[in-house]
């Protein structure tokens, strides 16, 4: 009975061992690694029109990058709300972008790139950047009249296009001053403002040695700027740098 016994477990072993197999599958890759994106165009302080189409840029970089892998999205109020622009796209670099019919002080692009694993990487624009009406142009022939030895008396010719050249009719004129020839974005604001193509600065000639001036053509499209210059004319002992002014037409409110 012995014998039988083992004759019968060496049968069942070598059923056991033909049901049993081993082998190895295809060569395959794991990719967890996001692809490398930068965000070249718009990525904060671009000054952008409303009906121009301006490119977004970008460059990125990976092994297995998706061939329609490109997603775009804008945001018009600093990045609390973002709308898709365009989906599907390939690595091309660029975009064109029909900018909105919509004024926007504090505007950003996001990007987004996938690879084929699924791997995706995100960039925001890294500031804000504007879209605004096309502005004047700024005026031409300005002069300074001085003959009475107290009154600075500028006067300068009216501003009848855009700085496309398409015809406009600003709002106004705004009158900057420093008494020394910085660059534009450090002259003073200071009550100086008219829908006059002349502004006299009272006074000026009996207590300066001298003066230089500055003539911005505005269009206020949306009533901000005018809020602005209203409260600093509260403050008239304290006159503001232009770019202070600007810097607070950009930030204030976001898209309007």
């Amino acid at each position: 009975m012995r014998k039988v016994f083992f004759i019968l477990l060496f049968v069942c072993s070598g059923l056991l061992y033909g049901l049993t197999g081993s082998g190895e599958t295809e060569y395959f890759t794991m990719d967890v690694v996001p692809p490398e994106v930068e965000l070249i165009s718009p990525n904060g302080g671009e000054a952008w029109y409303i009906g121009d189409t301006n490119p977004i840029q970008w460059t990125a970089n990976d092994t297995n990058l998706a061939a329609d892998g490109v997603y775009l999205w804008y945001s018009l109020n600093g990045g609390s709300e973002y709308h898709g622009l365009a989906s599907a796209l390939s690595n091309s670099g660029s975009f064109a972008w029909e900018l909105p019919d919509v004024q926007s002080y504090n505007a950003r692009v996001r990007i987004r790139v996938s690879d084929n694993f699924g791997n995706s990487t995100f960039r925001n624009s890294a500031g804000a950047f504007s879209i605004t009406y096309v502005p004047p142009a700024a005026p031409d022939s300005v002069s300074i009249d001085t003959s009475n030895s107290v009154d600075a008396v500028l006067s300068w010719t009216p501003v009848v296009t855009t700085i496309y050249g398409t015809p406009i009719i600003p709002d106004g004129y705004i009158v900057l001053y420093n008494e020394t020839p910085y660059t534009d974005e450090q002259f003073y604001y200071y009550h100086g403002e008219t829908t006059n193509t002349y502004y006299t600065h009272y006074n000026v000639a009996r207590r300066r040695d001298q003066m230089f001036y500055r003539i911005v053509a505005f269009k206020d499209y949306d009533g901000r700027l005018a809020s602005i210059l209203s409260c600093n004319r509260r403050d008239e002992a304290n006159p503001r740098l232009w770019s202070d002014i600007l810097d607070e037409l950009k930030t204030e409110g976001g898209a309007k």
